[in-house]
Parts: structure tokens; sequence; C-alpha cells
């Protein structure tokens, strides 16, 4: 069993190290790429049902895709082992043995997902707990909100994971928010918000996040803020100064909520509580 986490956690470094080539800016993903894997919940008692769902990132990814996912799960030579293939869009449930030995202990079961896309094998890995006494959960995004001016008009829209929202020229910047569930004592203080963008699927087009607080306020009122690791993001159609040429096209859009708490045993803080929606920004002429 240690033998077998070493390799994972080698590999697991190995990720993070080669991770973020794919990131030419913070938020900015262009080809296929893990942004996250969501344990639900990331602590659970034997004989309970965990779920577990993959989020890869990419201008031509396919939410709905069927494309195997393996997952592996725990070791062969530990209390509790398994290897499962399910399409890219379902999530895999597993029920954890009732008769796992846990009593005043916490077992850790690292989990690692694979998935090959377009000949690349893209792998990431999370742990998750069996215990007798859960305190970890993850954070549940209750909406988003998108606000933008056009003209003298301000406009509001929530959307649902996988919509699409439509707007055009006359719109220079979009403000998104995502909001979260209440969790107990403070949890949702200890939360990092991270946005991902691609380039358009269809044009040369490429979102720009704007800081500028006028503009920001402008949408969300006085005195909010907006940045890739808070709750809102404001973008830019015409580029960061707002003089560049009008970036139409499509674009997925990713949000990945992960726990920061300070109180994790773990470094990497990869058993930590998940949460991740996404949609499709289409700006026309």
């Amino acid at each position: 069993m240690k033998k077998y986490l070493m390799i994972l956690n080698l590999l697991f470094f190995l990720l993070v190290s080669c991770g973020d080539s794919d990131l030419s800016e913070d938020y900015l993903t262009v080809s296929n790429k893990i942004l996250a894997i969501r344990v639900q919940e990331p602590e659970a008692r034997p004989g309970e049902t965990v779920s577990m769902k993959l989020l890869v990132s990419g201008k031509n990814m396919d939410q709905l895709s069927d494309i195997p996912v393996t997952w592996t799960i725990g070791s062969e030579e530990d209390d509790y082992y398994l290897r499962e293939e399910v399409p890219y869009h379902q999530e895999l449930q597993v029920e954890i043995p009732s008769n796992i030995p846990v009593g005043e202990t916490v077992i850790e079961v690292p989990v690692l997902a694979s998935i090959i896309i377009d000949n690349k094998l893209l792998s990431s890995l999370k742990r998750f707990r069996i215990t007798n006494n859960p305190a970890g959960m993850n954070p549940q995004i209750s909406e988003i909100q998108a606000d933008w001016k056009s003209g003298n008009d301000f406009h509001t829209q929530t959307i649902a994971a996988g919509e699409t929202i439509t707007i055009d020229h006359s719109v220079g910047n979009i403000a998104f928010t995502v909001n979260t569930l209440e969790l107990p004592q403070g949890g949702n203080d200890q939360l990092v918000y991270k946005w991902y963008f691609t380039t358009s699927k269809n044009s040369d087009g490429l979102l720009e996040v704007n800081d500028d607080l006028e503009r920001i306020e402008e949408i969300l009122g006085s005195g909010s803020h907006a940045a890739e690791f808070r709750q809102s993001v404001l973008i830019s159609l015409y580029g960061e100064d707002g003089e560049g040429s009008f970036q139409k096209g499509t674009y997925n859009i990713y949000i990945v909520i992960r726990d920061n708490a300070s109180e994790s045993n773990d470094r990497s803080e990869d058993r930590l509580g998940t949460a991740f929606s996404y949609f499709t920004l289409d700006v026309m002429d």
C-alpha cells in the first residue's frame, strides 16, 4: 500500500508540475486539460455511496461526450480497490463497503482519473476520506449570474450548467458572478474561485479579464470587485483597455471552486471539497 501511494503521489507531483503548460495565461485554457475532479462528498462513512465526476476544458470539448474515463480507486493491497470505466458525461457511483475497519481512524483513498482525448492521455489524482465522523463537504453552486450594460440599459441573466448566453457588439463588458450555498461555520470564507476561458471555437477571438474598478462598479455596483480568484469576473469584449477589435466568437467558460481550508493535513489539499460548473458565451456581430 505504501509503495502504491508513493507511486500515486509521484504521479500527482508530475501532473501538477507539468499541468500548467497548456495555460498561456492564468485563466486561459486552449487545449484539453483536466481542471477538477469532484468527489461527492470528500469525506464519507462506510456503507455510503460516493459519486465522482471529471471536468475537462478545451475549446472543442463536448461536456456530453461519451469518451470513456478510467477510474482507479484505492489499492489492491488495501481495504478497498475499484477500477471502472464510465462515459465522460456520467458520474461514477461508488458504494463504500460497510465492513471497512475504520474505527476511530481515517482512511485516505486515492482516486486516479484518466481519459484519452485526441490520442493524448490526461490524468489527475485526488483523494477522499473514509471516516465515521465526516466533516468535510463540497461547496455547492446555487447559480451563475451574468450582468452587462447595452447602451443605457442593464441586463441580468441566470445561467445553468451547460447553457449558452448570447450577447452582441453593443456590449463592451460582461460580468459573471457565481453564488454558493452557505457552508457551516463560515466555510464560504475559505473558498477559492477560479475562472477558465477558452479561445473562440470559430474565430481568433480572445476574452480579456478586465479589473478596471470603474467598469466593474458600473455593472455590479459601488464597491464591487472582480478577478479570476474572486466570486465575480469582468470580461472585456474589446480588449483589456476597451480599445481593441470586437472579440466575436463562441467561448467555453468554466468555474472551479475549491475549499482552501487551512486545517487540512494534506499539503496539496487535493482531498478538500470541489464544485464546478460550465457554460458557453456566444458573442455575435
